[in-house]
């Protein structure tokens, strides 16, 4: 961190009541005055600080919360000062989607209002958008902010109303002199002079013809005006001009004209607001009637639920309109001497909604009886749910470090950690609704990473594809709107964490190539959060590849329904297992389609997909999405809380899609159909272990090792107990055609070889390995493959690949060990069995030291009756736990008892399996 860094986050850790004056400041970091003086001044240039006149100087952090959203100058007088520009209310909070959709609109009036004298502005978008409200905000925000003077007027126009005389038209903008036409008897002035110190809005803009549009050529360039009939004479005047048009710009306006108009800004359609903006708007104009008649107004929940779903070709003033003649027929309905509240019903709407889908298919049947009560002394907040003003980016983060602090197994935290950055993606890509939160689009964000980072798939350790880039630059899109301070605590514990997580190096040097992609590119200041989500994210993506995983998804129609659905069942199973798509009614099935492949891609969905759905259209998915389809999916119909429960438990218990279908079936009986890839089977050699897939891949990558290219054959890691899951063999075999089966325990699929570990070792079943990927090795490449296994699979580099302690001392331990089972024993123990306890105790030994114990139990055999051997084990492994200052949990001695008797009873017995694993030549 250099000085100016430095001198930057002295800023941002003073408290309130505690600012530092620049010899402060000097004395903390034990430089010169005069150099922190100079940095300083350079922090105010760059508007990253505020500077604050008085004795002494003091200077705050223009990101700090509570001045983010505020529009401050860079330097104030005094304290005095800038304590009052806190307080002035910015107008455009008042604007229902200031920090969503209308985020970059709001952001270029107020750059257009705070440039010297002013820029024109031309807002354009379709009837009843908003634009003349939002014109009458722009006066009232320049007049706050003192960009105009109080007594400046605020002059609105209808160019609409003289189209049809542009003579007329033009004289009324401008004025005329006395007999510039036949009854100008006298001087007038125009709404140019009227505006004259204020702002000149011009609604229908368009109307004007094209010598009207010159007109206003002379004022746009050199603030002056001519009267009509004064051609010569000149009059200067301080207009704020703002006009708008539902009209297209090229087509409607000279060049020449627009090009005068530097700010040229669109407002939204209503259907491309958010569902909260269209329900905070229903509520405002429900309100505004409250007010009006000082009447409580109670609003059936269908009639609400309607307004929300239903299509407005209008906009805002439809909107408007049936909020409007839904009361006046609510009051119809009542007598004149009622005093009581006025309750608008469902049959209070205009009849062509009545007549709309939403009505006819939802409303009509809905059960729900809630009603929003709404009093003239009542808010907007008041009835919507109040979202938490930090960003989700920094409320995962902080719950990230709030784990960290509470000491749990590195094992538990790094899980923990995991579905934080996980849940923080989807919420980034699938979930959020802020539409505009930047100067800059999520395109530029998606380009600039594709272009930077794209071709790095083949250079690090991640598959950098267009979903991995996607997310990324969600997150950047949305981390531009936001920022935050760390404490230097904080600070030290992101570095803490980034240590002990034991991030590879390939990813260390790409999360530096996308920070500094951040700062020189982005233009945004990134700290150690953005860091920690990087190193996080990237490690995630790089061992993410879990084909154990069957996701499901909730799809429903309605605002929140799917999304409450899967709340409640995750929050009931303590774990997330549901994901939810909240669709509006009117939304096409290539829509849904599509947000589905986006989501299977981004989650590598590979073992199967649960659609749990609730009616219509959305049974069209399959079809939809069957010409890419590699996975099994299964649809029920008709999602209920129920349904979506019991599936939940299912995935829990991490049953086949098979079992989950036939299981809930039975228990709840809803329609449902299960769809297979309609693609060839993919060839698959399947590694396996009985302790997670640890061990497996670590055998995947030295198989990796003695390939000399890469061949058109997926290599997949499986759990023993996964593979062995009722139903799992066939919906394997009918996915995949599988070669063979290597590993440390055998789960006996039919018709399958299986090649152990130790088989690889002594060279015992090498052939058949190599017979298995005939197919897809030249005689050359066999050979080269069999000399590459012989070197590869010896047990000193099966053992170094799979952990970190010296070999030769972790042997002779174990060798303590097993001298005391053979004694125990009535026989020594098998070569395969000694070969597979060395790789797996050795594998043991590594994890409880790094604090990762396996947390599950053994399913695949009963213990009851081996209690005897239990207990010799456990005493037999206490001489581990001395030597490596360890406790063995009573899991872990079970999945041993496990393994010795499961490869004992494999073995075919021959001659030479009574003989001891001779490995004399590798502990001496």
């Amino acid at each position: 961190m250099n000085l100016k860094e430095k001198i930057f986050t002295q800023i941002q850790q003073q408290t309130a009541s505690n600012l530092y004056s620049t010899t402060e400041i000097a004395q903390n970091l034990g430089v010169r005055r005069n150099t922190v003086s100079y940095y300083l001044n350079q922090l105010v240039a760059e508007k990253k600080i505020i500077k604050i006149g008085g004795k002494p100087v003091v200077f705050v952090d223009r990101a700090a919360p509570k001045l983010r959203d505020l529009a401050l100058q860079n330097k104030y007088q005094n304290m005095a000062s800038f304590k009052a520009a806190l307080t002035k209310k910015d107008v455009f909070t008042e604007v229902i989607g200031y920090n969503s959709s209308l985020y970059n609109q709001i952001r270029e009036l107020k750059a257009a209002a705070s440039y010297p004298g002013g820029l024109p502005v031309l807002l354009t978008g379709a009837t009843g958008t908003g634009k003349s409200y939002l014109a009458g905000k722009f006066y009232e925000y320049c007049v706050n902010k003192g960009y105009l003077q109080k007594d400046g007027k605020f002059v609105s126009f209808n160019c609409a109303e003289y189209a049809d005389n542009p003579e007329l038209l033009t004289s009324t903008l401008f004025g005329y002199i006395k007999g510039a036409f036949t009854g100008a008897d006298t001087a007038k002035p125009g709404l140019f002079d009227e505006a004259d110190g204020g702002m000149l809005f011009l609604d229908e803009v368009h109307r004007l013809d094209a010598k009207g549009q010159e007109k206003l050529f002379s004022y746009l360039d050199k603030g002056e005006f001519s009267p009509v009939g004064a051609a010569s004479a000149t009059k200067k005047v301080h207009v704020r001009l703002i006009f708008a048009t539902t009209e297209n710009i090229k087509s409607n306006f000279l060049r020449t004209f627009i090009r005068r108009i530097p700010v040229q800004i669109t407002l939204p359609p209503i259907k491309k607001r958010t569902s909260e903006e269209i329900r905070s708007l229903i509520l405002h104009f429900y309100l505004e009637h409250a007010r009006k008649i000082n009447r409580e107004i109670i609003v059936d929940d269908k009639v609400f639920s309607t307004l929300v779903h239903i299509g407005y070709e209008n906009n805002i003033g439809q909107l408007k309109n049936i909020v409007l003649l839904s009361l006046a027929n609510a009051l119809k309905r009542r007598s004149d001497e009622e005093k009581t509240a006025i309750s608008v019903k469902l049959v209070d709407l205009p009849y062509k909604v009545l007549m709309s889908n939403y009505v006819k298919e939802y409303a009509v049947s809905s059960r729900e009886a809630a009603q929003l009560v709404i009093k003239p002394t009542s808010h907007i907040k008041d009835f919507l749910i109040q979202r938490s003003d930090s960003n989700h980016i920094e409320e995962t983060m902080r719950q990230i470090l709030t784990a960290y602090a509470k000491h749990y197994p590195i094992a538990t935290f790094k899980k923990m950690a995991d579905e934080k950055i996980a849940e923080l993606c989807d919420f980034l890509v699938f979930k959020q609704q802020r539409l505009g939160v930047g100067p800059l689009p999520l395109s530029f964000f998606q380009e600039i990473l594709n272009q930077k980072f794209g071709y790095l798939q083949n250079d690090f350790g991640n598959d950098l594809n267009g979903n991995v880039i996607l997310t990324l630059a969600f997150y950047f899109y949305y981390r531009q709107a936001n920022q935050w301070h760390l404490s230097l605590s904080e600070q030290k514990t992101c570095k803490q964490i980034m240590q002990e997580w034991d991030i590879t190096s390939d990813n260390d040097q790409l999360t530096s190539l996308i920070m500094s992609t951040a700062t020189e590119i982005f233009n945004l200041h990134v700290d150690e959060f953005d860091n920690l989500f990087l190193l996080l994210f990237l490690n995630s993506i790089q061992k993410s590849e879990n084909p154990d995983i069957i996701h499901g998804v909730v799809l429903a129609h309605g605002y929140s329904t799917a999304s409450s659905i899967a709340n409640v069942v995750n929050k009931l199973e303590g774990k997330n297992l549901l994901d939810s798509f909240d669709m509006p009614i009117d939304i096409e099935p290539e829509d849904i389609a599509q947000k589905i492949r986006s989501y299977v891609k981004i989650h590598q969905v590979k073992n199967g997909l649960i659609l749990m759905v609730d009616m219509g259209s959305l049974e069209q998915i399959p079809q939809l999405l069957k010409t890419s389809l590699d996975y099994p999916i299964a649809i029920f119909n008709n999602v209920s809380t129920q349904l979506a429960l019991f599936v939940a438990d299912c995935l829990k218990k991490k049953m086949t899609l098979e079992m989950i279908v036939k299981e809930t079936k039975a228990a709840v009986n809803n329609d449902y159909k299960i769809i297979y890839p309609a693609v060839l089977k993919k060839n698959i050699l399947i590694i396996c272990c009985n302790t997670g897939v640890g061990t497996a891949s670590k055998i995947k990558q030295l198989l990796l090792a003695s390939l000399s290219k890469k061949i058109n054959l997926l290599i997949k890691t499986y759990d023993y107990d996964f593979l062995n899951l009722t139903g799992q063999e066939k919906l394997l075999k009918e996915k995949y055609h599988i070669l063979a089966i290597v590993g440390t325990v055998n789960p006996k699929y039919q018709d399958i070889a299986y090649i152990s570990l130790d088989q690889l070792v002594n060279g015992e079943k090498i052939e058949d390995l190599q017979n298995a990927l005939a197919g897809f090795l030249t005689k050359k490449e066999s050979l080269e493959f069999n000399s590459n296994v012989v070197r590869n699979f010896t047990i000193e580099k099966v053992l170094n690949s799979l952990t970190i302690l010296d070999t030769h001392v972790v042997m002779k331990n174990i060798d303590l060990v097993l001298k005391e089972l053979d004694a125990f024993l009535t026989k020594p123990l098998k070569n395969r069995t000694r070969m597979l306890l060395y790789v797996h105790i050795s594998c043991m030994i590594e994890r409880i030291i790094r604090k990762q114990p396996l947390t599950s139990e053994p399913e695949g055999l009963s213990l009851a009756n081996e209690q005897e051997l239990l207990n010799k084990l456990k005493s037999s492994l206490n001489i581990l736990e001395t030597i490596y200052s360890i406790s063995i949990p009573k899991n872990e001695v079970k999945y041993i008892c496990e393994l010795i008797i499961n490869s004992e009873s494999d073995i075919n017995t021959s001659a030479d399996d009574n003989n001891s694993f001779d490995t004399s030549t590798i502990t001496e």
